[in-house]
C-alpha cells in the first residue's frame, strides 16, 4: 500500500513531497523537503523505516551542505549512530521529531490508543534542520476532538503549544502557522 502527501511550509517558504510504502508491518517513508531556513535554501531528503509506526532507523541528507545524519533504534529504546555506537543521551526516547516536517507527528498519533482529553507523554529525539543536531525532549499529545474523517490534538513541547488536525490516516492536515496539507 502506498500513500502520498504534500505539505506547504507556512512559517518560511517551503514544501514537502512524501511517499509511504507499506508491506505487512514494515513501512518505508521517503520524503524531500524544500525549505528556506535562516534566509538560505535547503533541499532535505529523509528516509525512515518503520515497524508498526515505531522508528527502526532514519537517514537525513542535505545535499547542498554535504551534511547527513543516520540514527537507528531498537526495542530497548537504545539509539545508535551510523557506526553502531550507542548514543546514551537518547536512551529511553521512543521516536523522532524532525523540525522541518509535520510527518513525524504521525508516529505517536498512529501507534497510540487514544482516549478523549487524556494526555499522553512521549520522549522523542528532536532533530533540528539544517544543523542536524538532536536531543531528547518530552512531548505531550492530547486528543481533544474526534470526527469521522479527522482528529484534533493539542500538542505541547517545552513552552511551545499548538493544535494539530490530522486525517483518518493520522497525517497532518493543518498545523497552524507551520504546515498545511495540500495533497
Amino acid at each position: 500500500m502506498n500513500k502520498m502527501a504534500v505539505w506547504e511550509n507556512l512559517k518560511s517558504y517551503g514544501t514537502e513531497f512524501l511517499e509511504i510504502s507499506t508491506s505487512d508491518m514494515l513501512s518505508r517513508v521517503n520524503s524531500t523537503v524544500i525549505s528556506m531556513e535562516n534566509d538560505s535554501p535547503y533541499k532535505i531528503d529523509y528516509t525512515i523505516e518503520l515497524n508498526d509506526w515505531f522508528t527502526k532507523n532514519l537517514l537525513i541528507e542535505i545535499p547542498n551542505t554535504g551534511k547527513s545524519l543516520y540514527l537507528e533504534t531498537n526495542s530497548d529504546r537504545q539509539w545508535f549512530d551510523q557506526k553502531g555506537s550507542e548514543i546514551t543521551e537518547l536512551y529511553g526516547a521512543i521516536d523522532i521529531d524532525i523540525s522541518c516536517t509535520p510527518f513525524t507527528n504521525s508516529l505517536p498519533i498512529n501507534r497510540t490508543k487514544w482516549i478523549l482529553n487524556e494526555p499522553q507523554i512521549f520522549k522523542m529525539v528532536f532533530i533540528t534542520i539544517p544543523e542536524l543536531t538532536f536531543k531528547k525532549v518530552e512531548q505531550i499529545y492530547t486528543l481533544i476532538e474526534e470526527g469521522n474523517d479527522n482528529r484534533v490534538f493539542h500538542y505541547k513541547s517545552g513552552s511551545f503549544e499548538s493544535m494539530i488536525k490530522v486525517n483518518r490516516d493520522g497525517l497532518v492536515i493543518n498545523y497552524p502557522k507551520l504546515f498545511k496539507r495540500k495533497y
